[in-house]
């Protein structure tokens, strides 16, 4: 569970020229966990959603947060369902994904896949669709699992260290953040000088802060 739980902490105009080869909808593989980025007020204002459209998704995040809750106070009485646990969290995580996507209209979610570029950086690139998108490679796809593997390891140490006490609340944040940087900046770098320009070309206007 705990390696999964680091996917989570675990984001444009295109050019015509590569308009076609970059379909810009949102997809339920993806890494962001949509309920809560779309519980961002920018993130809200920039794609106009409706107050129906929050009341639902508002529903969805909730009914997952006590699911959630759920799986993890197991995980932790009984350390033998980390397995179990990560696969229900990861189940959990693309239902809820796949249910706000039918919420948003088309052009929504057109726009949110940029938003989601923005905001994970290097680290959207973890998501299956971006990465048949972009056409890798089978060596590059390996070695993003490589990096995944390996970053994902260090968050678990850093996870483990902070309920042993061995850190604190504000460290454990900060490694957690200094490893999501790496493993961001490390993916990035896999990318081709075309790939790598065709995917900033994705990223879109600039969400207002």
């Amino acid at each position: 569970m705990k390696r999964f739980l680091f996917l989570p902490l675990l984001a444009l105009t295109l050019a015509s020229a590569l308009a076609a080869t970059i379909p810009a909808a949102s997809t339920s593989d993806s890494i962001s966990y949509m309920p809560d980025l779309l519980n961002q007020p920018a993130v809200c204002n920039d794609l106009k959603l409706t107050p129906i459209q929050k009341v639902r998704i508002d529903a969805i995040r909730a009914e997952y947060r006590a699911k959630v809750g759920v799986v993890s106070a197991a995980g932790l009485l009984d350390t033998t369902l980390d397995n179990k646990a990560e696969k229900k969290l990861a189940s959990y995580h693309a239902s809820c994904n796949q249910r706000v996507l039918r919420i948003l209209t088309p052009a929504q979610r057109i726009r949110f896949r940029e938003i989601e570029r923005q905001f994970q950086g290097g680290l959207f690139l973890l998501s299956p669709s971006e990465q048949n998108l972009l056409k890798l490679t089978p060596d590059q796809r390996h070695k993003a699992a490589e990096i995944l593997s390996v970053d994902s390891a260090k968050a678990s140490e850093v996870q483990k260290a902070f309920l042993a006490g061995k850190k604190s609340a504000l460290r454990k944040e900060i490694d957690l953040h200094r490893i999501q940087r790496t493993t961001a900046r490390s993916l990035l770098h896999l990318l081709t000088p075309e790939q790598k320009t065709e995917w900033l070309a994705s990223l879109g206007t600039p969400v207002k802060k």
